[in-house]
């Protein structure tokens, strides 16, 4: 069953991880356009992507949670750490991205209507995927590091 676990974990991280790239490529690539047709595919795109990351969150959590359980490290203080630090990141992230994205997907809408150069020009001249991927890669960096070294 532990094994099961593993694979079920692994499924996550790799589903996680591939739809995570699609999505932070999105982010980078967005802000480099201007046609309002391209903006609103590339933000279909990673909406889609990030629809299939929280697939991968959810293999990855309920393989993670029952690995843990099985070898019974589901509440050491590391693992406690980690579950602490993955929810920060993710309410973070969230709070960070999905009112932003939300607001220049209904600016641009699906691009065939008129939409205003200047409005979408200040739109897109953001450093947010950057500040996003800041957050990402310190809680990836935190969270490689409490299940290396298991503090506490």
């Amino acid at each position: 069953m532990y094994q099961g676990l593993v694979f079920l974990h692994l499924v996550g991280v790799l589903v996680f991880a591939i739809a995570h790239g699609v999505s932070i490529f999105a982010a980078f690539r967005v802000r480099g356009e201007r046609d309002p047709k391209v903006v609103a595919a590339i933000l279909g795109l990673s909406k889609i992507a990030v629809g299939l990351l929280y697939v991968g969150l959810l293999l990855l959590g309920i393989g993670g949670l029952g690995a843990a359980w099985s070898a019974g490290t589901l509440l050491a203080p590391w693992a406690i750490a980690s579950y602490v630090v993955l929810v920060v990141v993710l309410g973070v992230m969230y709070a960070l991205a999905t009112p932003y994205y939300v607001k220049v997907r209904e600016l641009v809408g699906d691009g065939t209507a008129a939409v205003d150069p200047v409005e979408l020009e200040r739109m897109l001249a953001t450093r947010r995927p950057e500040i996003l991927a800041g957050v990402g890669a310190i809680g990836l960096l935190v969270l490689v590091w409490l299940m290396v070294y298991r503090p506490g």
